[in-house]
């Protein structure tokens, strides 16, 4: 059988909907995960916008903030929010499949990894917190 370019295969491949992705919970999860790299890049783009106007002065930064404070922007960015903390959640998740960590002969259960990675997600959002309403 000559399987080299330019000789097709005579198997038959079912296209697939543009949406075989929403016929799973798991396949959706993974697709709003990677969905969601999006509205986290929109999410830091606000803030180096903000940033930027910022070091245009006083009268171009609140300028972006009466932007910032626009019902339509806040639904957005609202959205964005959510699916920034889908992302959060889902790598942290992920974590202890991606980083076995070894103490000596002793692996880590991914249990501990877990919980170690959600106490730190909590303490540095409490602080982030602290600091922006102090």
């Amino acid at each position: 059988m000559n399987t080299g370019p330019g000789v097709r295969s005579s198997r038959y491949q079912a296209r697939l909907s543009s949406f075989w992705w929403l016929s799973s919970g798991r396949y959706c999860l993974f697709m709003l995960r990677e969905l969601s790299a999006v509205f986290v890049a929109l999410y830091v783009g606000t803030y180096v916008i903000g940033l930027y106007r910022l070091s245009l002065g006083k009268a171009s930064y609140e300028g972006d903030v009466l932007l910032l404070q626009e019902p339509t922007v806040l639904i957005v960015l609202g959205v964005a929010l959510l699916f920034c903390l889908l992302h959060t959640l889902t790598w942290i998740h992920l974590t202890p499949i991606v980083m076995v960590v070894r103490m000596g002969r002793k692996v880590i259960p991914s249990k501990v990894i877990l919980i170690a990675n959600y106490l730190i997600w909590s303490l540095l959002s409490g602080i982030f917190c602290y600091l922006m309403v102090n």
